[in-house]
């Protein structure tokens, strides 16, 4: 992550050992930037489950980058529930996890490349699938062969993983892809239509019969049900916006494009657009603008569906 962060937008992160931290796993880096040397910000990283942490994985800020009254750098962590491996053995993750990881650094990224006056609008305080984009666009970078041929090593013979399997992986990538988007759109459209209604209900039954209506197919269900689906009513940022992940799909699988039809994953003059307009300007101009800003055009569809594999219909 560290390698790919410095090819995209010349960040070096330099652990530091002096810092005081709330617990004993927790490490943290100072950010820099790799031509200037200067100081970007902290990235904090707390990898392991334990007793009384959340589960799951995500991103906090715990100072947004500012320019108003002086320049204040930004602090972020990345935090995870990986299981700690014994005394000299290594930690070994999934794939789903280290796309996982990749995401959530995506999200850190978007905080510690801002580079606007007011905290308010620095970072991550976009709009809702804007800020999903760059989390979800760096996960491409996990399956560049530059990332895997030099980091994806056998922990026993040091090998790179071998081309069968990446090949593998890439197939994999697009197998129930048709399940998966059906489950999350019902999930989104159930979502906004609770918001939609002031009547009294009972979930499951509005479930069934909003289901019903939609023609859900019966061989497929909700990838969240209702009564625990918790973004529903988490906060004004979720409700009703679960359909965001989709949008931002369709954003950041057509802006990945843009570097491979350039000069591939690591095109130097898109990755400065991808930082100009994207991971740097925060919420200081509409993102529809940015967006084709970054792009020349506003997003299709089809990179997605090319990258679900789904076919496309003239």
């Amino acid at each position: 992550m560290f390698w790919v962060a410095g090819e995209l937008f010349d960040l070096k992160f330099v652990l530091v050992p002096n810092i005081e931290v709330y617990q004993a796993d927790v490490k943290v880096w100072e950010v820099v930037n790799k031509t200037t040397g200067k100081h970007v910000g902290l990235w904090y990283f707390d990898p392991y489950a334990r007793k009384g942490k959340r589960s799951g994985a995500w991103m906090n800020e715990y100072r947004s980058q500012e320019k108003f009254d002086r320049n204040i750098p930004t602090i972020v962590s990345n935090n995870a529930n990986f299981i700690k491996g014994k005394d000299g053995e290594p930690v070994l993750i999934s794939w789903s996890d280290a796309s996982t990881l990749f995401h959530e650094f995506g999200h850190a990224l978007h905080g510690l490349c801002s580079n606007v006056n007011y905290p308010t609008l620095a970072g991550t305080n976009v709009a809702r699938d804007y800020v999903e984009f760059p989390s979800q666009i760096l996960e491409h970078w996990l399956s560049t062969p530059e990332v895997l041929k030099n980091y994806a090593l056998n922990y026993k013979t040091n090998e790179p993983m071998p081309q069968s399997l990446l090949d593998k992986i890439e197939k994999a990538s697009k197998f129930n892809e048709g399940f998966s988007t059906v489950e999350l759109i019902s999930s989104a459209l159930i979502d906004m239509k609770l918001h939609m209604t002031n009547d009294d209900i009972n979930p499951d039954t509005f479930e069934k019969i909003t289901l019903d209506t939609l023609k859900m197919p019966s061989e497929i269900v909700m990838r969240h049900r209702t009564p625990q689906f918790g973004h529903i009513f988490s906060s004004d940022e979720y409700s009703a916006g679960y359909y965001s992940y989709l949008w931002a799909d369709v954003i950041c699988a057509d802006a990945f494009e843009a570097f491979t039809e350039a000069g591939g994953p690591y095109d130097k003059t898109v990755a400065k657009r991808l930082l100009k307009y994207v991971f740097s300007s925060g919420n200081t101009t509409d993102q529809g603008d940015a967006f084709r800003s970054f792009r020349g055009r506003d997003a299709k569809v089809d990179a997605l569906t090319r990258a679900k594999g789904f076919p496309i219909v003239k």
